[in-house]
């Protein structure tokens, strides 16, 4: 269960998507995920929590890293 409100998830995957990797493809690129295009909007949560454990440890891990 995400501690972010409706539709927190996405808010805060994008938001950091945007400020650390320049926007999702960017992201996807840096992390290897094969998607692109539309397809990374379908599994852009889901490639998060596979590799990060949830929406708030992927937070987590790029709020400690700019500090």
């Amino acid at each position: 269960m995400s501690q972010f409100e409706p539709g927190g998830d996405a808010k805060a995957i994008s938001r950091i998507a945007t400020a650390k990797y320049g926007g999702f493809a960017g992201m996807f690129e840096a992390h290897g995920w094969a998607e692109r295009g539309r397809e990374m909007m379908r599994k852009v949560q889901t490639r998060v929590r596979d590799h990060y454990g949830s929406v708030a440890a992927f937070v987590d891990h790029h709020e400690q890293a700019g500090k």
